[in-house]
C-alpha cells in the first residue's frame, strides 16, 4: 500500500470503471457547462462550443491554458484557494468530461493530453494560447438537443464571446441589479470548503419567449425556480453533490431578499406567484413590501373571512371577502396585520348595533297583513313582524330589513326604504319577499336565488287564483278632484 504525502497510509482506490459510468449518465449540457466554468474562470475573452453527433468540441483562448496536466486526471484536484467569485470548486469537471468519453484529448498551451483505449498520453504542439477540449461520445438528436437549450441560457461574462454550434449566445434582456445581497457562499482555503455569508450583486433577467426562469450562479444555469425571473447570483451557491440543485433553505432566503427589495415595484401578475406565498410563509416581510402586496394583489376594500353569515353581510356592505384558508398560518398572520376582518368591517360601517324598537301605530297595519298573508302562502307558517330603527354612521351600511330565522320574524328598519303606508309598492313588496326567502337560509347562494325566485312565481299565482287575496291591504286610492 503506497505512502501519502502526510505518512497516512492511502486508504482508497478510484474504481475508473464506475467513475465512467456515473459521470456518462450525466446530461451531456451539464458536462459542457463545467467547460464553460473553467473557461470563464481563466479569463477566456472567446469560447466556442460545438455539439456534434461523435464529437463535443470546446475551445478557449484563456491566457495561459491548463497550468497542471495533473487537473485533466487526478480527480478532485484543483486550485486550492479560489474567492467565492471563482466559478470552479471541486477540482472534478474537466474528469467528469473525459471519464464520459470514449477518448478524449486535451490540446492546451505547448502540449496536448490525449486519452484512448491504451492509455493516457502527453505528446507537444505548437499552440500559443487557450485550450481545446475534444470529447469523442456518440449523441442522440435529443441529447443534443437538451444540452443547447440548456447552454443557450448562458450568461457570459461582459466582453467575453460565447459561440454555441455557431451561433452567439446572447445575454437575455436585464430587469434589475440588487447590491449588497447576504447570501451564503462558499469559499475555498487550503482545499477545504467553508460556508460564509457574503454581500453579493444579484441581477435579473428577463426570460425570453418559451425560456423556463432559472436560477444562475455567475452566468451559469443551475436549475429551473419558481421565480418569474432569471436571478444570476454573483458568487458560489452552496449545491448539492451534483452541482445542479441549490439547497432549499437556500433558495427561500434568496426568493425573500428579493421581495423584500422589489415588491413596491413589482406588477400584480409576479407578486401572485407562489413563489411569495412560499416567502411569507418562512419571512417576515417589512412593512413597505407587505403593503405593495396587500395593494396590489388583493382586491379593493378586501376584507378576511370568518364566516358564511358574517362574510354575507361584508358583501352587502361592499366589501371583497378574500378567504386565505389555503394560505399557510404564518402568510395569513401576516395578512391580518394590514387587512381587517368581515366581522370587524361590518362593525365598522354599521357602528355597534343600537337598535330602538318602535310602534308604528295603525300605519303599519297593512304591512304586518301582507306579511303574515304572504308568509303563510309561501312559507307554511305566519310569520311575525317587528319594527325598529337603527342608527349607522355610513349611510351604505344602512338595512332595510332583515329575518331572524330562529324567530321566524321579519324585522323592519323604519329608516329603510320599506314603504309602510303602501305594503304593495313593488320595491316594499320585492324587500318581503326577499326577507322571506331567507327562512331556510341566512346566505345570498344560488339556492338562495332559486328559492326567491320560487316565491315570486307563487306569490303571482296566488294573486291569478286568488284576486282578492291581498285586496285588503291595498293603499286606498285618492278620488281625484
Amino acid at each position: 500500500m503506497s505512502q501519502g504525502r502526510n505518512g497516512r497510509s492511502e486508504w482508497f482506490e478510484l474504481s475508473e470503471e464506475g467513475w465512467r459510468r456515473s459521470n456518462r449518465a450525466r446530461p451531456l449540457g451539464q458536462l459542457v457547462r463545467e467547460a464553460l466554468q473553467n473557461a470563464f474562470d481563466q479569463r477566456a475573452r472567446r469560447v466556442k462550443v460545438r455539439l456534434a453527433e461523435d464529437e463535443v468540441r470546446i475551445e478557449d483562448d484563456a491566457p495561459t491554458g491548463l497550468a497542471r496536466d495533473e487537473f485533466a486526471f487526478t480527480v478532485f484536484l484543483g486550485e486550492k484557494d479560489t474567492p467565492p467569485t471563482w466559478r470552479g470548486r471541486k477540482g472534478r469537471g474537466l474528469k467528469e468530461m473525459i471519464a464520459a468519453s470514449d477518448r478524449a484529448e486535451v490540446e492546451t498551451v505547448g502540449r496536448t493530453l490525449v486519452f484512448d483505449s491504451t492509455g493516457r498520453h502527453v505528446k507537444p504542439n505548437s499552440r500559443q494560447v487557450g485550450t481545446c477540449l475534444r470529447l469523442f461520445r456518440r449523441t442522440s438528436a435529443s441529447e443534443r438537443e437538451a444540452a443547447v437549450q440548456l447552454l443557450r441560457l448562458t450568461i457570459p461574462p461582459p466582453h467575453v464571446e460565447l459561440t454555441l454550434n455557431g451561433r452567439v449566445v446572447r445575454p437575455p434582456r436585464a430587469k434589475d441589479s440588487l447590491e449588497d445581497c447576504p447570501l451564503e457562499t462558499v469559499e475555498l482555503h487550503r482545499g477545504v470548503e467553508r460556508y460564509a455569508e457574503r454581500a453579493t450583486r444579484v441581477d435579473l433577467y428577463f426570460p425570453r419567449p418559451g425560456e423556463t426562469p432559472h436560477l444562475f450562479e455567475l452566468g451559469l444555469p443551475v436549475e429551473p425556480h419558481h421565480l418569474p425571473w432569471h436571478v444570476d447570483v454573483q458568487q458560489r451557491i452552496p449545491l448539492a453533490a451534483e452541482r445542479d440543485a441549490a439547497r432549499d433553505a437556500y433558495k427561500r432566503t434568496l426568493a425573500a431578499i428579493l421581495l423584500e427589495s422589489m415588491a413596491p415595484g413589482l406588477s400584480r401578475q409576479e407578486l401572485s406567484g407562489a413563489w411569495v406565498t412560499e416567502v411569507l410563509a418562512h419571512f417576515t416581510l417589512g412593512q413597505e413590501a407587505l403593503e405593495a402586496y396587500v395593494a396590489k394583489v388583493l382586491p379593493a376594500r378586501a376584507v378576511l373571512a370568518v364566516d358564511s353569515r358574517v362574510d354575507d353581510r361584508a358583501r352587502q356592505l361592499g366589501a371583497k371577502v378574500v378567504d386565505l384558508r389555503g394560505m399557510p398560518l404564518s402568510a395569513v398572520e401576516q395578512l391580518e396585520t394590514l387587512v381587517e376582518s368581515a366581522d370587524a368591517y361590518v362593525e365598522r360601517m354599521e357602528g355597534p348595533p343600537r337598535d330602538v324598537l318602535v310602534q308604528p301605530g295603525a300605519r303599519a297595519e297593512r304591512f304586518a297583513g301582507v306579511v303574515r298573508c304572504l308568509s303563510r302562502e309561501l312559507t307554511g307558517r305566519e310569520a311575525g313582524v317587528e319594527f325598529f330603527e337603527r342608527k349607522v354612521r355610513d349611510p351604505s351600511a344602512r338595512v332595510d330589513a332583515e329575518y331572524d330565522r330562529e324567530r321566524h320574524l321579519l324585522r323592519v328598519n323604519i329608516r329603510g326604504q320599506v314603504r309602510l303606508d303602501d305594503p304593495l309598492e313593488p320595491s316594499t313588496l320585492g324587500i318581503i319577499l326577499h326577507e322571506l326567502a331567507h327562512e331556510a337560509g341566512d346566505e345570498h347562494d344560488f339556492a338562495f336565488i332559486r328559492r326567491l325566485e320560487d316565491f315570486a312565481g307563487r306569490a303571482l299565482r296566488c294573486l291569478v287564483d286568488q284576486p282578492g287575496l291581498l285586496a285588503p291591504y291595498a293603499r286606498p286610492k285618492r278620488r281625484a278632484g
